[in-house]
């Protein structure tokens, strides 16, 4: 096993967004949705969509983009290799713990 890093290589491109779009494999609960597909590296990559009508504080976003990346970060090589795209849809995400919003990842990611 490869170190636990997060290097550029593993992070989505918004070009790349587009692909896993189109017909995505698609898990939601009430906080957020995952879409993700299949892709021909070796390696799982993340892409975060997280809209300023949702959380509109940028420094709330970018806190929940760092547990996202984190939780992927250490949990990597537990996934399946696919693209994901983690795409927040509710407020209410501003007011759990960090606890409880691993609990929701874990349970989407089936890990």
């Amino acid at each position: 096993m490869d170190n636990l890093n997060f290097s550029k290589k593993k992070r989505l491109l918004s070009c790349h967004f587009n692909f896993i779009f189109d017909k995505p494999y698609k898990k939601s609960n009430k906080y957020y949705t995952i879409l993700s597909k299949k892709n021909i590296l070796q390696y799982s990559r993340l892409g975060i969509i997280i809209p300023k009508k949702i959380i509109n504080k940028s420094h709330i976003r970018n806190k929940i983009k760092r547990i996202i990346r984190e939780y992927f970060r250490l949990n990597q090589y537990k996934l399946p290799i696919r693209d994901f795209i983690v795409i927040l849809t509710n407020k209410k995400l501003m007011n759990i713990n960090y606890i409880n919003f691993k609990k929701y990842l874990k349970k989407i990611w089936n890990i």
